[in-house]
């Protein structure tokens, strides 16, 4: 007796991208979506979170680079309930800059300054230090926000701004220690 054909099974229906509830504020303005965990978001959500993280200054907008949603979309996973204040994002030009940076993240849409309300900033930084690769992580203790990026094409980097204006301290005590089981 011949044996039954074999049936494929049906392959399993697409599931949505894992996403997380984030609220930012930027001074009066208030954003709350759902964001992919991978950080690919659509044109019309790209387009919202460019409005909120442009300069200040000029008005310039930036669509915030994927690598960089993915870390945002990481501190709310790691602080869920908690609204993310963006300090400072998108800026001017390169040739518009009156702080003297020769280079920065934030021209190209892959930094983000934030605050996260009711959570310890030192636990932020080292969250996001601990975890990832391919970041930048500045900690503004006076100021008290933190800087992160999206650096897939330059090594790690871990820098403490004692006070405004000063010289950033890099490769800082937190860093190795948060760091210090993988090393």
């Amino acid at each position: 007796m011949p044996s039954a054909p074999t049936i494929a099974p049906e392959p399993p229906a697409p599931s949505e991208p894992a996403t997380v509830h984030v609220v930012l504020i930027r001074g009066p303005q208030r954003l709350e979506l759902e964001l992919p965990i991978d950080g690919n978001v659509s044109a019309d959500a790209a387009d919202a979170i460019a409005r909120i993280m442009r300069c200040p200054t000029s008005g310039r907008t930036r669509r915030i680079a994927t690598g960089t949603l993915a870390l945002l979309a990481d501190v709310a996973v790691r602080f869920p309930g908690h609204e993310i204040e963006v300090v400072s994002a998108v800026r001017a030009e390169p040739e518009r800059s009156r702080d003297g940076v020769k280079h920065s993240k934030h021209w190209s849409g892959h930094a983000i300054d934030l605050k996260v309300h009711g959570a310890k900033l030192s636990d932020v930084r080292d969250a996001m230090w601990k975890n990832h690769h391919d970041i930048g992580v500045g900690w503004y203790p006076v100021g008290g926000f933190i800087h992160i990026d999206y650096r897939p094409d330059i090594h790690d980097t871990a820098w403490t701004q004692p006070k405004p204006n000063a010289d950033n301290i890099y490769h800082p005590r937190w860093a190795r220690v948060a760091r210090a089981e993988y090393w």
